[in-house]
């Protein structure tokens, strides 16, 4: 499983909300909820110790391309 972070989400994810990459990935391996959106894109969400983490991102083959990801 490969992931990859478009630029936004390299910005928002990491600089501005402080979230952790292992945190995104536990969220897409695991989720709580799933929802197609679309265009191919899926949003998910999962209950961590820090809040709820919505990851929105797609997938190309075997990669994951993460377009933003935030708490609730």
């Amino acid at each position: 499983m490969k992931f990859r972070f478009t630029h936004h989400a390299e910005y928002r994810v990491f600089i501005e909300r402080n979230i952790s990459a292992e945190a995104i990935k536990e969220t897409i391996r695991t989720p709580d909820t799933v929802t197609a959106l679309p265009d191919g894109v899926i949003k998910c969400s999962k209950k961590l110790e820090a809040g709820m983490l919505t990851v929105v991102y797609c997938k190309d083959k075997n990669t994951y391309i993460i377009i933003t990801a935030y708490f609730k």
